[in-house]
């Protein structure tokens, strides 16, 4: 149940989107030896005038500033040494997919069992 919302800048090719978010879902099912269908990942733009580095905004998505903001969400259980791995995993293969050089952000956030509903079913450990 990994799930990946990634917030970005228009990218100066908007072709690769489609082609990061399969290959990045693709990564993460692979670590987590899930079905693709089962690793979420959605795409929201940033409006530029929305999004600053201090007084700085830019228009498209540059190479070494304004990186996008991504929250993977997993279910809890992995280990420190594991989620380092997914998420060095995950942001390889969005940098590589957009061009972007090692510019991104992510957090890791864990959702805990007993605390997430899927359809009409708590989910638990």
């Amino acid at each position: 149940m990994p799930i990946l919302k990634v917030r970005a800048l228009p990218q100066k090719d908007p072709n690769l989107i489609p082609i990061a978010i399969k290959c990045t879902s693709q990564a993460i099912a692979e670590f987590y030896n899930c079905r693709p269908s089962q690793a979420w990942v959605t795409w929201d733009e940033i409006t530029p005038a929305n999004y600053f580095e201090g007084q700085n905004s830019a228009q498209v998505q540059p190479e070494d500033t304004h990186p996008p903001l991504v929250e993977l969400t997993c279910f809890e259980g992995l280990s420190e040494q594991r989620i380092e791995e997914l998420l060095k995993l995950t942001a390889h293969a969005l940098c590589d997919n957009l061009k972007l050089y090692s510019n991104i952000f992510i957090t890791y956030n864990e959702a805990k069992s007993g605390q997430v509903i899927a359809g009409d079913r708590i989910i638990r450990k």
